[in-house]
């Protein structure tokens, strides 16, 4: 592969050691990407050393600064490495298990130059995560044939996104957002860049972590899903309306899991 379709990889490393990270692993075993792993642990886990060891890029976030700021962070240490900002770049998060066969696939449709981003199937404990739906103003699942939905429709989600560089040459994450929905996002933005969005022929495991979530976290997550999509249908009346439809319906959904109608006032 020559040097304009060379591929660099952004891990978010957040409350463990790198050592026990299922990506992280995966892409060691591999060697064949340049990797920059961003730190937004609020506890000391030695990550820095044990990075520099294996001869890749750390950046500490001095705290959980949120997963925008994180990728931009490991944008700016791509761009200083490569100025010209050749190549693309896979978002990965760290508990996900990235099969040799995807970077092979990768690699074959970047050589056909068949997009500008490319999106394997991820799957989790509900079903396939992404791709997904995004219409003008709604993001869900999509059905079992991912290979039928639309251009104008399709979205994903971060891990295992790969992303030609030249994009981020004049643009970054929105960091206002903090953790939820910057992948559609960023997405909802490329659509209106006229951005091509390829499906990889490619399966890879998630564990996601709201659907196994305790009461207490499962609450903490959605006060900071409630921020992001606020900001995320921040802009005219249909925007609102969504805003609060995608709230009262998690509430509901929170509500029915843990069996406390209180949840629908918060």
């Amino acid at each position: 592969m020559n040097e304009n379709n060379k591929i660099f990889g952004i891990i978010v490393i957040y409350n463990q050691s790198v050592e026990d990270s299922v990506t992280y692993k995966c892409l060691k075993s591999y060697g064949n990407i340049r990797l920059i792993v961003c730190d937004n642990s609020t506890k000391n886990f030695d990550n820095e050393k044990k990075v520099a060891k294996d001869g890749y890029v750390y950046i500490s976030m001095n705290g959980n600064a949120g997963l925008s700021k994180a990728y931009n962070k490991g944008l700016d240490a791509i761009q200083k490495e490569n100025p010209e900002m050749q190549g693309y770049v896979v978002l990965l998060d760290d508990d996900t298990h990235i099969p040799e066969e995807y970077f092979t696939v990768l690699r074959q449709e970047i050589e056909k130059n068949s997009g500008d981003i490319y999106l394997p199937i991820v799957q989790d404990e509900v079903g396939i995560l992404s791709p997904s739906i995004m219409k003008k103003y709604y993001c869900h699942r999509a059905p079992e044939d991912v290979w039928s939905i639309k251009q104008e429709e399709l979205c994903g989600i971060n891990s295992g996104m790969a992303i030609n560089l030249q994009i981020f040459r004049k643009y970054r994450y929105n960091e206002e957002i903090f953790l939820d929905y910057v992948d559609h996002n960023f997405l909802r933005d490329m659509r209106k860049y006229k951005k091509k969005v390829v499906i990889l022929n490619v399966k890879i495991r998630q564990t996601f972590s709201s659907n196994t979530d305790s009461k207490e976290k499962a609450l903490i997550r959605f006060k900071i899903f409630k921020k992001d999509i606020n900001v995320f249908y921040k802009k005219g009346f249909w925007n609102r309306f969504f805003y609060y439809y995608v709230i009262t319906r998690r509430k509901m959904q929170l509500s029915r899991q843990f069996r406390d109608i209180t949840i629908m006032f918060r």
